[in-house]
């Protein structure tokens, strides 16, 4: 039973952390397709921070710059998006799928070029990661993904900033009429919350259709 809400929790918490930064996405009126490209980005870069710390360092930076790496990682790559979207008018599910399909691929190759053995495998410890509560071993990222949680319902609906947010997403030549600059908050809500998703297991990802595991 505690196996269950572990994995439970712990695949529940990475889903939900993807649809938070997709939710802001689709309330600046950009249907963000490419969010499983962004796991990806954000997930190798994390994993080969984390590979490259020194043993030694203390488990809170460890967890804190590795983070900071996967989202900062997560963030540049949803702006290829955000770019071919709002200033290339692209559409935005073709342009998604190319991205989902790039990544993919920059992930293998990156892999495989930082593996030991050579295969899309990189090997790390997640011990950093990991906390108990009575027996029940769970990931650091189910806290900070509740924390998150309700942190993003507090900016959309109850700030000036989410207001504008939706306002681009619902109406964006009624917000443009007041002076919001439609193209400026359609690129923060693209960047929003582009934290990847990790677990226990397979650290933060495992691309589908590819020979990859992180």
């Amino acid at each position: 039973m505690l196996l269950l809400i572990k994995y439970t929790l712990l695949y529940g918490i990475v889903l939900m952390l993807v649809a938070l930064g997709g939710m802001f996405s689709e309330h600046s009126g950009i249907i963000n397709i490419a969010l499983e490209g962004i796991m990806v980005i954000g997930g190798v870069a994390g994993v080969l921070t984390l590979t490259m710390l020194p043993a030694d360092k203390s488990p809170f930076l460890v967890v804190l710059i590795s983070v900071l790496v996967a989202a900062l990682a997560g963030i540049v790559y949803s702006l290829l998006q955000a770019f071919a979207s709002i200033n290339l008018k692209a559409d935005q599910t073709i342009g998604g799928t190319a991205l989902n399909l790039l990544a993919t691929a920059i992930a293998v190759v990156i892999a495989k070029y930082f593996s030991d053995s050579g295969s899309a495998k990189l090997n790390y410890s997640n011990k950093p990661f990991l906390f108990s509560i009575g027996g029940l071993e769970l990931s650091i990222f189910v806290p900070l993904g509740i924390v998150l949680l309700v942190i993003s319902y507090v900016v959309l609906y109850k700030t000036r900033f989410g207001l504008r947010l939706r306002a681009c997403g619902e109406h964006p030549q009624a917000a443009d009429s007041v002076g919001i600059n439609v193209y400026k908050m359609r690129y923060r809500g693209c960047a929003a919350f582009r934290c990847a998703g990790r677990n226990r297991r397979s650290g933060i990802y495992r691309a589908p259709g590819a020979d990859l595991e992180l």
